[in-house]
């Protein structure tokens, strides 16, 4: 670790900078994205398929990439399309991140066709490594082997979005075949790769991460109850409908509770907190690197669009250690706890199937201890209350199992919640 810097920072995440969340993922280990270019050529043309490889851990990986070519079009008619190399072998490096372009040709006889698949085989072996990248979305880079220029032309291309039910190991793209022929391609083609980001660059990518970290301080200060509650809310709300969980009101609410109070400065109440050690602040200060011009937006803007994933982690952690003393539960160990938190946000970044216990377990449980403790002016604490005992009616009939335990540890929260509402004689 940097002793300057005061925390180790996680790589900073070059394939989600260019391609979002269009990717595939394999075991928290290496994460790839693939497109080609152009959607639409003619015979003779070369078409480019473009695979970016990101590997996730301090350790080399081994990779063998094919490509699955088309014999017939959709009408039965014959295609032939050529490549100068149908499979590539190829070792990545620890944490480091390139792209593979490999080039196909249709020829005679093809005929014009649409929506040519080809299929792209990813194989890899990894041995046992540490975790560089959190699994889900990351901090953009601050450095990069590549220029700018590059890097836009990339972000330009259309990147498959498979299925969840799909394998991550075969993603087919599709291509056309305009009705017209270019002379037959004189100049070699071959496959290259290019790396876009090494762990050489992680050197300069903490000098910047340190040159921001005074800002950093300084705009986390910004992020008040009143500045990012409202965003956040709309933000939570947002996410889980889109992610197949719609949320009552005070299910939002107790949700966002947690949130702020998860960035809000805990100093006062303990001596032991430090700002460096949260997630969401060392994504900051890494996006700040990326780009200082973000310390000009407004704060609401900023935790939404850079700090979200990062801010659930940290407040998934959080509220277990919240909820531990008020309910007669055993919720697992520290290693148990990391590994749900990174369960949940593989779900936020559209990697994992809904599950209605990550509304509850423990992000709104969480709200229900500190909806009283984050508060503003015109706030009332008990709409978070009687919004949960609505969402409670509505939800216990339709659970079973597991989840059932979660809802009972629910019920007790809610009316330690409401005693202490009376007891602070906070009016409904």
């Amino acid at each position: 670790m940097d002793k300057q810097l005061q925390f180790e920072p996680f790589y900073p995440d070059v394939l989600g900078a260019i391609a979002g969340h269009l990717h595939v993922s394999f075991e928290d280990v290496l994460q790839a994205a693939v497109g080609l270019f152009p959607h639409r050529a003619y015979l003779n043309q070369p078409v480019e398929i473009i695979i970016i490889l990101q590997n996730m851990i301090d350790q080399n990986m081994d990779l063998k990439i094919a490509l699955h070519l088309p014999s017939k079009a959709a009408d039965g008619t014959s295609i032939m399309i050529t490549t100068p190399k149908k499979m590539v072998s190829m070792t990545l490096t620890p944490g480091e991140v390139g792209v593979l372009r490999m080039p196909i040709v249709a020829i005679l006889p093809t005929q014009p066709a649409n929506d040519l698949p080809v299929q792209v085989a990813i194989r890899y072996r990894a041995r046992n490594g540490k975790a560089v990248r959190p699994p889900t979305r990351g901090a953009p880079p601050s450095a990069l082997s590549v220029s700018p220029f590059k890097l836009q032309v990339l972000r330009d291309i259309e990147w498959v979005d498979q299925p969840q039910n799909l394998s991550p190991e075969n993603v087919t793209v599709r291509f056309d075949i305009a009705p017209k022929r270019l002379p037959a391609v004189s100049q070699t083609l071959k496959p290259t790769y290019e790396v876009l980001w090494s762990q050489q660059q992680m050197s300069d990518e903490r000098r910047n991460i340190l040159g921001q970290m005074d800002e950093a301080r300084l705009l986390a200060t910004t992020f008040t109850r009143m500045a990012i509650y409202d965003p956040l809310y709309r933000m939570v709300d947002d996410t889980y409908a889109t992610l197949g969980l719609p949320l009552h009101p005070g299910e939002v609410g107790a949700i966002t509770k947690m949130l702020t109070y998860t960035i809000d400065d805990r100093s006062r109440l303990d001596p032991q907190y430090k700002v460096e050690e949260q997630r969401w602040f060392q994504v900051l200060c890494q996006v700040l690197a990326h780009d200082p011009a973000v310390a000009q937006w407004q704060p609401g803007e900023i935790v939404t669009h850079y700090l979200f994933d990062a801010v659930m982690y940290d407040a998934i952690l959080l509220a277990f250690t919240v909820i531990r003393s008020r309910v007669k539960v055993n919720l697992g160990d520290r290693e148990e706890r990391v590994n749900y938190a990174n369960r949940v946000t593989r779900w936020l970044a559209g990697q994992a199937d809904p599950d209605l216990v990550y509304i509850y377990l423990p992000l709104a449980l969480g709200g229900v201890v500190v909806n009283h403790q984050v508060t503003w002016q015109n706030d009332n604490p008990w709409n978070v209350i009687d919004g949960l005992r609505e969402a409670y009616r509505g939800r216990v009939r339709l659970v079973e199992g597991d989840a059932m335990e979660i809802f009972d540890m629910l019920d007790k929260l809610l009316e330690k919640g409401e005693d202490e509402l009376r007891r602070s004689r906070v009016q409904r």
